[in-house]
């Protein structure tokens, strides 16, 4: 629950950020039970977030071992000077990680990334996908709680 509610954004407005945006933070704790957050970039497709990454490291040991993720989405951000401080949209989703290894699922997800990232190269960007398939794993992340935020 948001402490200060003339800062919420709507539920709109917030798939929004997600929608224009392509990096966040994910929070997570690693398999040693510290905390770790690492920048990823993302696709917003059917209601989840789905990040790619190696199958092995730290960052998949620690979905394994504690799947439940945070993740941090920062909009345009302007300093205000005169006001002393800042324009800024951001978005927190919160959720499960599954791990995706299916090469088909993979594939799906992988070729989304190339269409929202590398339209003009598609043709190039679908024979890449192929070659990486077997070394990438998909997370994707079932957004349970979803909120936005605004300043000044």
């Amino acid at each position: 629950m948001m402490r200060r509610k003339d800062s919420e954004l709507s539920l709109e407005s917030t798939c929004e950020i997600l929608e224009s945006n392509n990096y966040a933070v994910v929070s997570l704790i690693d398999a040693e039970g510290m905390p770790y957050g690492v920048a990823l970039d993302y696709i917003y497709k059917e209601g989840c977030l789905y990040f790619h990454g190696a199958k092995e490291g730290r960052k998949a040991d620690a979905m394994k071992k504690n799947p439940r993720a945070c993740a941090v989405i920062l909009g345009e951000t302007k300093v205000i000077p005169n006001r002393f401080g800042r324009e800024y949209v951001s978005a927190v989703a919160e959720g499960p990680i599954t791990l995706i290894d299916e090469p088909e699922q993979k594939r799906k997800v992988m070729q989304w990334v190339v269409e929202h990232n590398s339209l003009d190269y598609l043709e190039k960007g679908y024979a890449v996908v192929e070659k990486l398939l077997e070394r990438v794993l998909i997370y994707k992340m079932e957004i349970e709680k979803l909120s936005g935020k605004h300043g000044l």
